[in-house]
């Protein structure tokens, strides 16, 4: 399977057709057309700034488009994947040429609306940077939606959770702040595949911090590592990422961490962590 993405006309056959399995697959999901009918108005595809299209060897695959929501913010709409296309990353790539497109169209921000129902959706756009928002608009009385948004630009740093990394860029991480680990940077990726949280901070491509956490499901969640790369250490982005950790498991009855360095004891007391008294760190170290 070869995809290939590219721009269309808003009234394109394939891009209509693929609209409307959207709104087929949409009907099911929602339980019924008529529960949709308030939506219809936000979707007419006459209104897209910027359609485009996927397709494997010539057949439709999948689709998504840009509208124009404020000078400097632009809406995602009508991402869809035909399901035999599903779990083959066509979302993303037509999700990183809709960011492409945007930033070349001048945009500081991207928006877009989706339900709490749509699963896969929703790690979709957590994996490129999205995170949810206040509902905006026309979705502010609709609590069935669920909205999410991110910057874009050269200057922006966007966090993603799940999102791929390459073990040379874990690694070159992981040495920035002078950790042995990163040289068993394969080994590492193959963990997080089985961790209950794992959040990045990306500077355009370049991978600048990452929280891994592990967790038991329901009663102590436990922050492995915690690393920002010197260069963009006193900008937040650490306490992004463990305000994302906090979120994450506020009904969990402990979120636990070991830290080594006195000198960052401030930084997670701001954020509420407390020395447990009487306790010891320990561990088996075989680097």
């Amino acid at each position: 399977m070869k995809i290939e993405i590219k721009e269309v006309s808003h009234d394109d056959p394939a891009f209509l057709m693929l609209c409307g399995e959207l709104d087929s697959f949409l009907n099911v999901a929602i339980g019924g057309e008529d529960k949709r009918e308030k939506y219809k108005k936000f979707n007419h595809t006459d209104t897209m700034d910027f359609v485009a299209a996927a397709y494997d060897n010539g057949e439709p695959a999948g689709c998504g488009a840009l509208r124009k929501y404020s000078e400097k913010e632009v809406e995602i709409k009508r991402v869809f994947v035909r399901e035999r296309y599903r779990g083959k990353n066509v979302g993303g790539q037509i999700l990183e040429k809709l960011l492409e497109r945007a930033e070349q169209m001048g945009f500081e921000r991207m928006i877009l609306e989706t339900g709490a129902f749509l699963e896969a959706s929703v790690r979709l756009y957590q994996r490129y940077g999205f995170r949810r928002i206040e509902n905006y608009g026309a979705y502010k009385d609709m609590p069935e939606s669920l909205c999410m948004g991110r910057e874009i630009g050269a200057d922006a740093i966007i966090y993603c959770i799940g999102k791929r990394m390459e073990a040379e860029e874990l690694q070159a991480l992981y040495e920035s702040v002078g950790w042995k680990s990163g040289k068993y940077a394969d080994r590492l990726l193959q963990s997080f595949e089985k961790a209950g949280m794992v959040m990045s901070a990306w500077s355009g491509t370049k991978l600048v911090g990452l929280v891994e956490v592990l967790d038991d499901g329901g009663v102590t969640a436990y922050v492995h590592y915690l690393l920002v790369n010197p260069l963009y250490q006193g900008k937040g982005v650490g306490a992004r990422l463990m305000e994302a950790v906090k979120e994450r498991y506020k009904d969990y009855l402990y979120i636990v961490l070991s830290c080594e360095q006195k000198a960052v004891i401030p930084f997670y007391e701001k954020l509420g962590f407390s020395a447990i008294e009487g306790s010891t760190p320990m561990q088996i170290n075989r680097l």
